[in-house]
């Protein structure tokens, strides 16, 4: 995982698995800080997370993040975008990343 808003590497970086749910799928929660924008988390079960939350510690509850004028508590990936019984890897970076047209942000411009 990166961090949603500049893609820089996390640090201090959690995996934990938080338990099985059906079906003996893995439920694990992956949690990691941006040194500039603080802690982020994503929780997900056998495919990739739908959302990456900003938070204020591993576990703990969502917080606002300010982009581009707007407050922002999830992060929508790719992944949310696509036909969810598509069968991938979800540890695959790509759809981990931020689908910034569900926002109505650019790219660049939450960056800035």
């Amino acid at each position: 995982m990166r961090c949603p808003i500049c893609t820089g590497e996390l640090v201090d970086v959690r995996i934990r698995d938080i338990g099985d749910v059906t079906a003996s799928l893995l439920w694990q929660m992956h949690a990691g800080r941006c040194l500039e924008h603080g802690w982020f988390q994503a929780e997900f079960i056998s495919k990739p997370p739908r959302e990456i939350f900003p938070v204020n510690r591993p576990g703990g509850i969502a917080r606002e993040v300010n982009v581009d004028g707007l407050a922002i508590y999830a992060f929508p990936t790719i992944w949310d975008s696509m036909d969810s019984r598509l069968q991938v890897d979800p540890l695959d970076p790509r759809y981990w990343a931020v689908d910034w047209d569900k926002l109505k942000l650019s790219a660049s411009a939450s960056r800035a």
